[in-house]
């Protein structure tokens, strides 16, 4: 089978993890994704376990894309962007809106040479925005949206950040919606066009809770029970008087209550008794069952240290082995796309600062090996194997 993209070209300036993130699934969907990174590098090539000079985050974010480095600084690094510009299907960016056109890469100047081509823009508040010129990264996204002050009140706690880029991954995704969408667009009116994706539209727009605040509504969604069991504590997808229902009149719970109790001392005796119940399953097979019988949505709270043991992700091959660069292999999360007549995943480890510049150079663009040589030599392209090995 073949991959849905094969035969896209994707042209990623974007870093981090708003942008690198829709390239990655290009990627994996077999798109042929070329990364232009700068001489410093990818801000996220410091974080995580580094290996041959590549961070896990990096790995993450990047797998199975082709490198070049260039210094846009450089004129003959521009025009060289420009070319390559001019063959791709799509153009992944995530600089503040205004840098592109400063670099003279924007895309009004990129689709006259190239009118098919499609240029997805991320930035934390948008191309047209009274905060277009606000740096951003997703906490701060997080904060201005409301999902810092709401997981507060939830939780009882001060205002802290989300343990993962919730305004990063959004916006790559919708981003990834959108040029999806304007590539079937294409296949109709032969044009391509600029999509400009906030991370605070993607973020507020996949919030699925914020109607409860603009509406100044209560929050009537049940809260569900976390119960400490002898192999680990359980989330239980449930309000307490729904489990005991379902306990009392599929697995003969009798109600500790005596007559006349008040409504306080009614709650504190069921929930004890539905407590004492879960806790006599002292396996995850023994509490599975229980749940199927009462037919309950639950998960374990596990530690994500071990996800490798979960079934499903185990069973559906979602961690894969990619080459470490140095004789082994290191874990990815591969592609979440299953078709029935097509293939994807993650097709390989992320690259080295500008590893693949002679070969992309020689394929999209025709270069002789002499002409890249003299690129390198103007400083305009980055020659790899520059990696710190450690």
């Amino acid at each position: 089978m073949k991959y849905p993209l094969e035969g896209v070209k994707v042209l990623d300036f974007s870093r981090v993890v708003a942008g690198p993130f829709a390239g990655r699934l290009l990627s994996d969907l077999g798109a042929d994704v070329v990364k232009v990174e700068p001489p410093e590098g990818d801000g996220t090539r410091i974080h995580g376990k580094k290996l041959m000079g590549i961070s896990g985050m990096f790995n993450q974010q990047n797998a199975g894309k082709r490198n070049i480095c260039l210094d846009l600084r450089k004129p003959d690094a521009v025009e060289l962007a420009k070319e390559l510009a001019a063959m791709a299907d799509i153009v992944l960016e995530n600089y503040r809106p205004g840098v592109m056109a400063r670099l003279g890469i924007d895309f009004a100047t990129l689709s006259a040479a190239n009118p098919k081509l499609i240029m997805l823009s991320i930035s934390g508040f948008g191309h047209h925005s009274p905060e277009s010129h606000r740096p951003s990264y997703a906490p701060v996204v997080h904060a201005e949206v409301g999902l810092m002050h709401r997981m507060a009140v939830r939780n009882g706690t001060e205002p802290g950040d989300l343990p993962l880029s919730v305004a990063d991954t959004n916006a790559s995704l919708h981003g990834l919606i959108a040029v999806l969408a304007a590539l079937n667009m294409r296949h109709h009116t032969g044009t391509g066009q600029h999509i400009d994706m906030s991370m605070m539209d993607a973020t507020f727009a996949t919030d699925d809770r914020s109607h409860f605040e603009m509406e100044n509504a209560s929050d009537t969604l049940p809260v569900c029970p976390i119960v400490d069991l002898p192999f680990g504590p359980v989330y239980i997808a449930s309000d307490m008087k729904l489990l005991f229902l379902k306990l009392s009149r599929r697995c003969g719970l009798v109600d500790p209550t005596p007559d006349g109790a008040d409504l306080e001392t009614k709650i504190a005796l069921r929930k004890e008794a539905i407590e004492a119940r879960l806790k006599q399953c002292e396996t995850p097979v023994q509490f599975a069952e229980l749940m199927d019988i009462i037919d309950l949505p639950w998960g374990r709270i596990r530690d994500p240290h071990d996800l490798d043991e979960q079934p499903t992700l185990r069973a559906r091959g979602m961690i894969v082995q990619v080459d470490d660069r140095a004789g082994s292999t290191r874990p990815v999360a591969d592609s979440p796309y299953h078709f029935s007549r097509a293939k994807s995943g993650v097709r390989g480890p992320a690259a080295h600062r500008g590893e693949h510049n002679r070969a992309v150079l020689n394929e999209w663009l025709g270069l002789a090996d002499a002409e890249v040589d003299a690129l390198v030599e103007s400083n305009a392209l980055i020659s790899g194997a520059s990696e710190t090995l450690n």
